[in-house]
């Protein structure tokens, strides 16, 4: 009888440990929970179910959360792919209100990838991973959970293991160590020190974004560019440094960064960031940090067209302005022959011609032909209004003349798609971003501006545009053409300009892997810069360091003293000649 109470014994002890060495610790999960509850609220818990769960635990754990927590609890299984799964943030969950758990066995799970999924963008997120009792306990078999964790991403987390809470830390290395109730807060607050953290990534020639220099007195290379110095700077702020994974690599003056390879490098997770600011990175491939820049993306285009020099007394009134001059010079012609004193004697072919001269005259404020004795009141006033008028006429031609002949004075340029293919100026273009450009372009233009587009490497690219290569237009953002354009501050005659065929406007940010962890401290930090105007300031010192390292050099094409020669006035000629023949042909009309 006595072995039989023993044994009956056994197997309820047996019957009541199973759960516990099968399933999750759901006893210490609670008083986790709980903890947390006392010290801050949340409103949303996703539930991330694997394999090896028990329902009945599940279901008591929810209507506990429910009833008692007052949380809405939100749960994930396997029965969808990843895929197909939707972020839980377009549900209007954020990080700051929701607390998710992840129950399974081991890092390799499917579950893993639905939690990717439906917390994209979410990886602030606190995070409670429960284990399976029966996992092993080994310092690696935990490290190989937290580095499952760290590949995604995640940040602020406990992992629940038996009777035991853990948590870890990626910096600089990942470490991870216990826990328990009493310690505050139980979460990893918000990272402000990297503690050396090593952040590496290639680095090549963008200008002006990011470029190598040598320094004359040591020959050494150093890197400059505003993309650079922002990036150096945040990482100094929070205790991280930078190892250019390419630093015995040789840049050439026309070489160029690839970053159609280094955004695949990132997409293939073989890159957690780039240095080298960059348009929006694709949703599938990465991420962008908070925008550097939003500029123009248009073309610049060779400045030609230019208007030959005799044509200048032409230029400072339009179409429409001589128009109304001639009409008025027939109009004042009449209102004189009927105001006009003292012609009485004179013949009608006379006064008309008189009065032509007369109006003409007073047009261009000269001495007027005729000399009026005793004039009428009505003949004064009308007098003196064509004087003002003749002054102001004649000193603005002047003035607009002058102007003219101190400055270049081109005609029509290119300034739209329509009129690039009318003119079928080439454009340079680097062969991975060719799609890109067409994107932008008309549906209706496409077919035009594609046979107008030269798909080169970056570096062809590069070397085009600093060798002032005419042939070409090339896409540019605002910020470059607003450095390289400083080539050109001093010169008379400028080489390419900013057109108006635009390509809209990029956001220009850091490219970096999906919800990288850098992402919100580094978003925090450009605002700051910008607000305190540090780009600005850096683009102006880069231009110097780039032209004392042969990048970019200052166009010296003055237009020095130029006297007017007989072709400056041809025009003047021409109208002289004019006259003449037909002087003379009213003269043998005459006779």
């Amino acid at each position: 009888m006595y072995n039989v109470l023993v044994l009956l014994l056994l197997l309820s002890t047996h019957a009541q440990m199973e759960p516990y060495r099968r399933g999750h610790n759901i006893t210490l999960l609670r008083s986790v929970l709980t903890v947390i509850r006392g010290r801050e609220n949340w409103k949303n818990t996703p539930i991330f179910i694997g394999g090896h769960s028990n329902s009945d635990d599940l279901n008591n754990l929810m209507s506990w959360l429910q009833n008692t927590m007052e949380v809405t609890c939100h749960t994930v299984d396997t029965s969808t792919p990843a895929k197909n799964e939707h972020a839980l943030g377009n549900f209007n969950i954020n990080a700051d209100n929701s607390l998710g758990l992840l129950f399974c066995q081991s890092s390799h799970e499917v579950i893993w990838f639905n939690m990717d999924k439906r917390l994209r963008r979410l990886r602030g997120i606190r995070l409670i991973v429960i284990l399976l009792n029966k996992r092993s306990s080994s310092n690696k078999a935990i490290m190989g959970t937290f580095k499952r964790l760290w590949h995604f991403q995640f940040l602020k987390v406990l992992v629940l293991h038996r009777d035991q809470i853990y948590s870890y830390t990626p910096y600089p290395v990942i470490r991870f160590f216990k826990l328990d109730t009493n310690v505050y807060p139980l979460f990893p607050p918000s990272v402000q020190n990297f503690q050396g953290y090593v952040v590496s990534t290639p680095v090549g020639n963008d200008i002006p974004r990011v470029f190598f220099v040598k320094d004359k007195k040591t020959g050494r290379k150093q890197i400059r560019g505003f993309g650079y110095r922002t990036f150096v700077e945040y990482l100094h702020r929070y205790n991280a440094s930078l190892h250019v994974s390419n630093s015995h690599q040789e840049h050439a003056i026309n070489s160029s960064v690839n970053m159609g390879r280094i955004i695949n490098q990132i997409a293939d997770g073989q890159l957690e960031i780039s240095l080298h600011p960059y348009v929006d990175v694709p949703e599938n491939m990465g991420d962008n940090s908070y925008p550097l820049l939003i500029a123009s993306n248009c073309l610049i285009v060779p400045v030609r067209n230019e208007i030959s020099r005799y044509m200048y007394l032409l230029l400072p009134l339009n179409q429409s302005s001589w128009i109304l001059l001639l009409g008025s010079v027939i109009y004042i012609s009449g209102v004189l022959y009927y105001i006009q004193p003292g012609l009485v004697h004179r013949t009608w072919a006379q006064r008309i011609g008189l009065n032509i001269l007369d109006s003409i005259s007073r047009i261009i404020n000269i001495c007027s032909p005729s000399r009026i004795y005793d004039p009428s009141l009505r003949y004064f006033i009308v007098s003196v209004h064509l004087s003002i008028l003749g002054f102001v006429v004649t000193n603005l031609y002047s003035i607009m003349l002058g102007s003219f002949f101190t400055t270049l004075v081109v005609g029509e340029q290119v300034d739209s798609m329509e009129q690039l293919i009318q003119q079928q100026q080439k454009v340079l273009v680097k062969y991975y971003e060719v799609s890109t450009f067409l994107r932008h372009v008309e549906p209706d233009l496409v077919d035009g501006v594609a046979q107008l587009l030269v798909g080169v490497n970056a570096s062809e690219q590069v070397s085009a545009l600093l060798g002032f290569n005419r042939s070409y237009a090339y896409p540019f953002t605002l910020e470059r053409w607003e450095f390289f354009s400083l080539q050109q501050q001093y010169a008379f005659k400028p080489i390419f300009r900013f057109s108006s065929a635009c390509l809209g406007s990029p956001i220009i940010g850091y490219p970096m892997r999906r919800d990288c962890h850098l992402q919100s401290s580094l978003n925090m930090f450009i605002m700051r810069i910008q607000a305190a105007g540090l780009l600005q300031h850096w683009v102006v010192s880069d231009f110097n360091d780039a032209m004392r390292a042969g990048y970019v050099r200052l166009l010296e094409n003055f237009l020095g003293f130029h006297s007017l020669d007989v072709d400056s006035l041809r025009l003047g000629w021409a109208v002289l000649l004019c006259g003449w023949l037909l002087s003379a042909l009213i003269f043998l009309c005459e006779r």
